[in-house]
């Protein structure tokens, strides 16, 4: 099963851009994602604690703390996804055998190979990307 709490914190991070410091309940959020308000609320709360969104109680979401294209997507990622690596090795392996004795150290040197170009890509890629693709989604659809 996949994890939606980035794909989701990023539509939420979109639609408080795009509403531009008026305050927007999580309830509003909620029904553009067709997700429980409840949901909305925990990735708001790792979003304001990551200090990416501004946000008052029984007010709502005040706007964002900075730009979007001061937001990357690496950022988002980190404040909503607790396992943040790719990929999860398994380790119960038969150390008598010469692949089980040796592979979690070649998949691990693998992995962090990865882990690091995807972290890379996200840090070069932005909330305004998400944004101008919407823009961009909207004359083509609109």
């Amino acid at each position: 099963m996949y994890s939606t709490k980035y794909s989701v914190s990023i539509h939420i991070l979109s639609l408080i851009a795009l509403k531009k410091e008026q305050a927007i309940t999580s309830d509003y959020i909620a029904g553009s994602v067709n997700t429980n308000p409840a949901l909305v609320r925990r990735l708001m709360s790792a979003l304001k604690r990551a200090g990416l969104i501004k946000s008052q109680t029984k007010i709502g979401v005040m706007g964002l703390t900075r730009q979007p294209d001061e937001i990357s997507l690496l950022q988002i990622f980190k404040a909503v996804e607790k396992e943040q690596r790719l990929f999860a090795i398994h380790t119960d392996t038969n150390h008598n055998c010469p692949v089980g004795a040796s592979i979690g150290n070649v998949l691990e040197y693998i992995n962090q190979q990865v882990q690091s170009g995807f972290e890379k890509e996200l840090d070069s890629i932005h909330l305004s990307d998400i944004i101008n693709g919407l823009h961009m989604n909207e004359q083509i659809t609109g």
